[in-house]
């Protein structure tokens, strides 16, 4: 394993799983990746309190797309009421999701590039 992957704890217990170890490790390892596995199956689907908190705010975003379509993730989150830092993490959501699209544009200041965001 590399030095930057993370280590779970599934990967942990698969490896128990997989090696030489008595019964009850063995046993005790499969019980413990069957738990995992119910956790995992059981949140499927279910929106996280960030997602839920973060929904509205998706859906100013696009409306303030809708009437100003290139702008970046600055403006956008002066235009909803968000810091930039939040407009961006959202913006990227988006993108992924489909509803937004990014291209760089020169830099208000003339120096650089920077995304600009528009419905897609």
């Amino acid at each position: 394993m590399a030095t930057n992957e993370k280590y779970t704890m599934r990967a942990f217990l698969e490896n128990v799983k997989a090696s030489n170890v008595t019964e009850v490790e063995q046993k005790y390892a499969e019980a413990e990746l069957t738990k995992l596995d119910a956790r995992n199956e059981a949140r499927k689907g279910k929106e996280s309190k960030t997602a839920k908190e973060n929904a509205p705010i998706k859906e100013d975003i696009v409306k303030f797309l809708e009437g100003n379509p290139g702008k970046t993730a600055a403006e956008v989150g002066a235009g909803v009421g968000q810091t930039t830092a939040k407009a961006s993490a959202l913006l990227t959501q988006l993108i992924k999701d489909g509803q937004v699209t990014a291209t760089e544009v020169k830099a208000p200041s003339g120096k650089g590039k920077v995304k600009a965001y528009t419905l897609a």
